[in-house]
């Protein structure tokens, strides 16, 4: 095409775009997106968890040569390889591969939010279900959660739905092109996450009974062969095809029924206020299935206008349903974790676009008189649950945002504010440790370490008599990270292991060295245990007591204690304030709050002992001026009994 007609085309396309304000708002709501993700991110970066930082490594080691292995020396096949090869791509004109990685999960959001809203004006009469079910998209909790996140749950999403709007313009139009788009969005998706085996499925199926053979086998191998080819070199280079799959977790041992039934309640729980009723959200359910089986109902009577069609949801709801049957099945047997929102949130998109589809074509029917005036009740309430809920999502996701900017996204683990100040990881950077390097966070000790000798460095057994700590190696535990759903010991446990010396008690950790083994005896472990925990309780110098909990002080720790102790008692929530007799003293990221916020899960903490629930916490190391403690009820919000310690003595 001759530059002055290319011209002129562009400008032609702008000046009917500015000509359209349901477009523009959609633009908008784009870019308000991403502005909203770069802001949250701006302080301390988007969030790092440990799959983040496999990613990263694994960029920065392919830029500089070292080839496509993480920071632990393994080659990464846990993973498809484009995120970080997008990753490495940034590299190479300047931009670094954590930088990278915000940027692209913010423009990826931005992209999500253009693309639904482009399929919906498209598809939709109402341009008022548009602009609120864009809105919606743009104040999504799940969605946003995960772009101030560096994976790929974002980049799959987009690809996810670029592919299944393309099958969609491909069942309406049946254009080469779109087939061809469709194609290699799916490869895309797929060598992000390897649960995009459910959208070359998806695609497969949807194509068969309305394309031809030929173009249904094109699809199907140009979706699937990128894919097949990274397997096949994963199994070449590794030799085992379980790890060539990302498989390398023990499974839930989830049931069927309970991977179900988990599901429907995450995807209730989407569009339902935090601690609400399972109730409610299985209701809430109920309705939207309600809703969505009365548009097909409808939709199949009145299916002469050609605006009745549904070959522009197919697509979608075929692959929501297929991606959760996938997810259902195959989670529960491959992987340690249940389902949760991260791994259905791939449908969400897809569910929310189909559900508004429908709704929209039965207000349409209802207008020319099916529904008479309940219409107006119907979408009263809609009207009305729509705004709350994009009010609800609005308010949660600025307060999130305002919190990331002073103190990092806490999802982040690895560079939120506390990991910046962090006393544990300042003595490993600071001592030079010789030997084998236990921990409960490896690849934090890595990073501390700046990634040198990986094969020294291993993680800690999750069963206390699996521990097999040789006489020289090292322990670093680190207090943050401690969780009784993974482990079933703590640093209680280890203290009290013979041979096991105390290197340093850190604010946040503390540094072991085993200097001789024994075998492991459960019951003389448990008698150490017992004698220790006495031990303090007897240095106690304070001690308050508040409904059956006593609660003692003993240098540097609160011993929480309850006896006899029901089971009901081990679910308890606890409130831990402490404040510091100089305020400077606050770590940075709590200085704005006034106080270390370190309450605690008794769950996640504590453990049982001899009729007694007992939770034994440090507290820092700074003069303390005032420690403020309690017992919460989440469900209610609010505190059942409450207690203060005087100052340091």
């Amino acid at each position: 095409m001759p530059m002055p007609e290319l011209t002129h085309s562009a400008i032609a396309w702008l000046a009917r775009f500015r000509r359209d304000p349901c477009a523009l708002l959609i633009a908008g709501l784009a870019g308000l997106g991403t502005a909203h993700i770069l802001v949250r991110t701006a302080t301390y970066g988007a969030a790092v968890t440990s799959d983040s930082i496999l990613f990263l490594s694994t960029a920065l080691n392919f830029l500089a040569g070292e080839g496509w292995r993480d920071l632990t020396g393994i080659p990464l096949t846990l993973y498809p390889p484009l995120f970080p090869l997008l990753l490495a791509a940034f590299g190479w004109v300047g931009i670094e591969p954590l930088e990278a990685g915000r940027l692209i999960n913010a423009i990826a959001f931005g992209l999500t939010i253009l693309a639904a809203g482009g399929w919906l004006r498209s598809n939709l009469r109402s341009r008022g279900l548009v602009l609120a079910a864009t809105a919606a998209i743009a104040a999504s909790l799940p969605l946003s959660h995960w772009a101030s996140t560096i994976k790929t749950d974002l980049l799959f999403v987009l690809l996810t739905l670029l592919a299944l709007v393309q099958l969609a313009s491909f069942l309406s139009r049946r254009t080469a092109a779109s087939l061809w788009w469709a194609a290699v969005f799916t490869a895309l998706a797929a060598l992000t996450r390897y649960p995009g085996v459910a959208l070359i499925g998806t695609g497969v199926l949807v194509l068969l009974p309305v394309a031809r053979l030929r173009q249904t086998l094109v699809f199907g191998a140009v979706s699937s062969l990128p894919l097949l080819a990274v397997l096949a070199h994963n199994w070449a280079t590794i030799g085992n095809l379980r790890w060539a799959t990302g498989y390398r977790t023990d499974p839930s041992g989830q049931s069927l029924f309970e991977g179900l039934s988990q599901a429907i309640k995450v995807v209730c729980g989407w569009v339902v206020p935090r601690h609400a009723p399972d109730e409610l959200a299985y209701l809430l359910g109920l309705a939207v299935i309600a809703v969505v089986l009365a548009g097909v109902a409808v939709i199949l009577r009145y299916r002469q206008p050609t605006y009745l069609r549904l070959e522009p949801i197919i697509p979608l709801g075929g692959f929501a349903l297929a991606y959760l049957v996938f997810m259902v099945a195959v989670v529960p047997f491959t992987v340690e974790q249940e389902i949760d929102s991260r791994y259905l949130l791939p449908i969400y998109v897809p569910l929310l676009l189909a559900t508004v589809f429908l709704l929209d074509r039965v207000l349409s029917i209802s207008a020319a008189g099916w529904m008479g005036a309940g219409r107006y009740v119907v979408v009263s309430l809609i009207v009305l649950t729509t705004l709350a809920h994009i009010g609800f999502s609005a308010y949660r996701n600025l307060r999130l945002t305002a919190q990331a900017w002073r103190t990092g996204y806490e999802n982040g683990m690895y560079n939120i504010a506390r990991w910046q100040h962090s006393e544990t990881l300042q003595y490993l950077r600071d001592h030079h440790i010789e030997g084998r390097i236990y921990s409960n966070r490896r690849l934090l000790a890595l990073l501390a370490a700046g990634a040198t000798a990986p094969e020294k460095h291993r993680n800690i057994p999750r069963k206390m008599g699996w521990i097999e700590i040789e006489a020289g190696a090292h322990l670093v535990w680190f207090e943050q990270f401690y969780n009784r759903a993974f482990l079933s010991y703590d640093d209680l446990d280890l203290r009290v292991l013979p041979g096991m010396e105390t290197v340093a008690e850190l604010a946040d950790g503390v540094v072991f060295h085993r200097a001789a083994t024994e075998p492991f005896d459960a019951a003389r472990h448990r008698a150490r245990k017992q004698r220790y925990v006495n031990q303090l309780i007897q240095q106690a110098s304070e001690r308050v007591v508040r409904a059956g909990w006593s609660v003692y002080r003993t240098g540097h720790k609160l011993i929480y204690r309850k006896k006899p102790c029901a089971p009901a008692d081990m679910q308890a929530k606890f409130v831990l304030h402490v404040t510091p007799a100089d305020p400077a003293d606050l770590p940075a990221h709590r200085q704005w709050h006034g106080f270390d916020n370190l309450g605690f899960y008794f769950d996640r903490r504590g453990f049982y002992l001899d009729d007694q629930c007992i939770a034994i916490v440090p507290l820092p190391n700074y003069a303390i001026g005032r420690i403020h403690v309690g017992q919460w009820i989440p469900a209610e919000d609010r505190t059942l009994w409450e207690a203060e310690f005087p100052a340091s003595p």
